[in-house]
């Protein structure tokens, strides 16, 4: 199988500032997905509160107040970073369009949430492949283990109570190496297998990976990822050498170590570092590159690959301009030291915060936080803002030096938060406007074209262009989708004329109408009888929704 099909599921920050409140991210989500469905042309996602787009991709809204975007499917990295760029689009003009209407609304892409709930936003990949294949966890967790160094979108850990820099702060959420859950105990490899295509093809759907600014950044992890795939679908075991001891103690350890540097070991006692185990993968591929099974633009991936791996031995300068962890860093490290903190000392101020969780509780943290904020920002009492802190090496030995800490905390927490929000006031964009990024990847270019237009193959194609055909360039009336017309993955129903198209194949081209079959009979939620040979299937997946 030469060509394969991948793409990417986004879970989105939403609110009305940086601090993302519960009742703030409610209302905005709630505002995003009527103004999507007043003012974006669609079609109703027939097992959810979602909306199917032109571009082929999926809008709607994950479990509490999340908005996912979802890209179509597509077959080289170049069209999934421009998908990801296209919806992105579209999110932010819909949060430009709630705030006309005074309805206060900002998107960010987040891995964490600040605000004191500990959560974490999710940015799922699924690859298609053949199969099945039982070694399948044990040839890629290697690989999402380390390939962090380049697909880390950088944070802080926001279950600790100190200031604690993370390569990937995805990680600090996941409790084991394979897990068949996506909320609770996840793992590095999800073991869910929900093709949503007919035949014998199967999706690896990944919850370990982070939404990113850099396109560089995107490409590459969805690039090597479906290489890594790709070679494992060819027969090829590039896991067997390169086991780890432990991988969730493993990916916890390179997601603390900015360096880069940190070894960690193996099954057969020998070390490695991040580093090394991505030049195995790199290297195993170069080695079948030229097999029929492997995609067309392997060699291409492959030399930006190598490229990023040879600098990174040069340490995270080498790629402020283009990994998004380096950049992060970088900027971060400016504040703290504009605020009079050198970062060697966090680890001295990290201890400080722990003696105070033990002494007073996090409650008392939070209230403390609150506190230690109002009284900088009040002109009464006075407060030194080029704060000092003890000696490196010492912990903070006072109360005050407790409150200056917890204030630096959560001035970086917020602009962790403020680097990806979508739209010019982002600090990634502020940073770009300046000239000093270096991410953009050749061909990933006509990203507004994108926007109302699917990827030129496979399924995404046919269900972008049936959907521009039913609704042309205006949302439907009233914004409730075209008239008894419905979309899912696999089909299109048109259920006033009792015809679908079936898109059940990957690779489907055609887009005629068939009339709907009376074999399998399923009830919509407005209580029509839809019929046709996938509603068998697509009725057992409409009993398992949760209500």
């Amino acid at each position: 199988m030469r060509n394969r099909f991948f793409g990417i599921e986004t879970e989105y920050g939403v609110g009305s500032d940086a601090v993302l409140s519960q009742e703030a991210r409610a209302l905005c989500v709630e505002a995003l997905l009527e103004r999507a469905r007043q003012s974006v042309p669609h079609l109703n996602d027939q097992f959810s509160n979602g909306i199917f787009l032109r571009t082929g991709g999926r809008f709607y809204l994950d479990v509490g107040p999340t908005p996912e975007m979802t890209t179509p499917e597509c077959d080289n990295p170049w069209d999934l970073v421009r998908y990801v760029l296209a919806g992105e689009r579209i999110l932010e003009r819909l949060a430009q369009e709630c705030s006309a209407a005074g309805n206060p609304c900002f998107v960010f892409r987040c891995q964490v949430d600040y605000s004191g709930a500990t959560t974490t936003w999710g940015c799922h990949e699924s690859y298609m492949y053949g199969g099945p294949h039982e070694s399948l966890a044990d040839d890629i967790i290697p690989h999402l283990v380390s390939r962090i160094v380049f697909t880390g979108a950088g944070g802080f850990d926001n279950q600790s109570a100190g200031i604690e820099f993370l390569v990937s702060p995805r990680v600090a959420h996941l409790t084991q190496a394979v897990s068949d859950s996506s909320t609770s105990d996840r793992g590095i490899f999800h073991t869910k297998n929900e093709p949503l295509a007919a035949g014998e093809y199967n999706r690896l759907h990944l919850l370990c990976g982070e939404s990113l600014c850099s396109e560089l950044a995107t490409w590459l992890k969805v690039g090597t990822t479906a290489l890594v795939v790709a070679l494992i679908d060819g027969g090829v075991r590039p896991g067997d050498a390169i086991e780890l001891d432990d991988p969730l103690a493993a990916m916890r350890r390179f997601a603390r170590d900015p360096s880069c540097t940190a070894s960690v070991r193996m099954a057969t006692g020998r070390m490695i570092t991040a580093v090394g185990i991505q030049r195995h993968y790199l290297a195993q591929v170069e080695a079948h590159a030229s097999r029929s099974w492997m995609p067309p633009w392997t060699g291409k991936v492959c030399r930006r690959w190598r490229a990023v791996l040879d600098a990174l031995e040069h340490g995270p300068a080498a790629v402020i301009g283009c990994v998004d962890w380096a950049l992060k860093l970088a900027v971060y490290r400016s504040h703290l030291h504009r605020r009079g903190v050198d970062w060697e000392s966090l680890a001295a101020l990290n201890r400080g915060a722990d003696q105070l969780v033990r002494r007073d509780g996090l409650r008392t943290i939070a209230e403390r936080v609150r506190a230690a904020t109002l009284r900088a920002a009040s002109p009464t009492p006075p407060v030194e803002l080029t704060f000092a802190f003890p000696s490196r090496g010492m912990p903070p030995t006072t109360d005050s030096d407790l409150d200056r800490m917890l204030v630096v905390r959560e001035e970086l927490f917020e602009l962790d938060t403020r680097f990806g929000r979508l739209g010019k006031e982002s600090l990634f964009a502020q940073l770009e406007e300046q000239g000093l990024l270096r991410h953009h990847v050749p061909g990933v270019d006509n990203i507004e074209h994108a926007v109302s237009h699917p990827p030129a193959n496979g399924r995404a194609r046919v269900r972008g262009e049936v959907i521009t055909q039913l609704t042309g360039d205006q949302p439907p009336a009233g914004g409730r989708g075209t008239k008894d017309v419905v979309a899912d993955w696999q089909g299109i129903w048109d259920l006033e004329q009792r015809r679908y198209i079936d898109l059940s194949d990957p690779f489907a081209t055609s887009d005629e109408w068939k009339p709907m079959k009376t074999r399998h009979t399923l009830f919509t939620e407005a209580g029509r009888r839809l019929t046709d040979p996938l509603a068998e299937v697509l009725g057992r997946r409409q009993r398992r929704r949760p209500p």
